[in-house]
C-alpha cells in the first residue's frame, strides 16, 4: 500500500512540475501601447509577447502628435494561442 501511495506522490507532483514548467515558459500577452501616446490621447494599442516584443519607437526621443482621444486600453482578452498572441 505505501508503495501505491508513494507512486501516486510521484505521479501527481510531476504533474504539478510539468505545469508548472509549462506556466513558466508560457509566452506572456499584454496590451502595450506602441504609438506613445497616452490612453487620454489617441494610444495605439497592440496585443503583443511581452517576452519578444521590440518596440519600433523610443518615445524618449521622439516626438509625437497625439490625437486628442480617449483610447483606453481595450477590453477584449490578449491571449497565447496556437504560437502567438491573439485578441479574443
Amino acid at each position: 500500500m505505501n508503495k501505491l501511495r508513494f507512486i501516486a506522490f510521484l505521479i501527481l507532483f510531476s504533474i504539478l512540475l510539468i505545469l508548472t514548467f509549462i506556466k513558466i515558459k508560457a509566452p506572456e500577452c499584454k496590451w502595450i501601447i506602441t504609438n506613445c501616446c497616452p490612453e487620454n490621447a489617441g494610444a495605439y494599442w497592440e496585443c503583443v509577447n511581452v517576452k519578444t516584443y521590440k518596440p519600433k519607437l523610443n518615445c524618449s526621443e521622439v516626438q509625437v502628435i497625439c490625437p486628442q482621444v480617449l483610447s483606453p486600453k481595450p477590453n477584449l482578452n490578449c491571449v497565447w494561442e496556437k504560437d502567438k498572441c491573439v485578441v479574443k
